[in-house]
């Protein structure tokens, strides 16, 4: 059995994470691939749509912002946006826990400006994603960590008091 590469290894947990049905996965994983290449590490791929309403997949790796469109009829797939991390200018992102999603903004390298709605299953997918941008945009190498299975964080709490201590206070 031949080993996955770095990209197969990191796009399918992400594409899990997601929850990507299978079909769109297949027709927008060339494109990706392409663009990322084998040894790029995956961090978060999601869904999102433009103002003018378009389809889209997200796809953020080490090193690279990827966006590709499929068109509504034909469901062609085509690249939006294909840019390394350091030729993005203002990159805004806002999170919305309200609507459970991440309104994102960037400018490209040629001076478009392009705004994406990226809407998440989950409140932790949301919290997931804006930690990957600030990995991404607000440290010095813009290290990501890959995707991975979501897992329980442990929060440090005071620690429990016996039965004793509950009944004397």
């Amino acid at each position: 059995m031949e080993a996955l590469d770095t990209f197969s290894r990191t796009f399918l947990p992400a594409t899990a994470l997601a929850k990507l049905p299978g079909g769109t996965v297949a027709r927008h994983v060339q494109v990706l691939r392409r663009c990322a290449g084998d040894r790029d590490v995956v961090a978060v791929v999601a869904r999102c749509t433009t103002s003018r309403g378009r389809r889209n997949v997200l796809m953020l790796t080490r090193n690279r912002l990827v966006v590709t469109s499929e068109t509504p009829l034909l469901r062609r797939v085509a690249l939006h946006l294909n840019a390394d991390l350091h030729q993005l200018a203002d990159v805004t992102w806002t999170p919305e826990p309200d609507r459970t999603g991440i309104q994102l903004g960037v400018t490209a390298i040629d001076g478009v400006r392009e705004n994406f709605w990226i809407r998440l299953d989950s409140k932790a997918e949301m919290w997931r994603l804006d930690e990957a941008l600030k990995q991404a945009f607000r440290t010095p190498w813009g290290v990501i960590e890959p995707a991975r299975a979501a897992t329980a964080k442990v929060r440090a709490t005071a620690p429990m008091k016996s039965r004793t201590e509950l009944r004397l206070a």
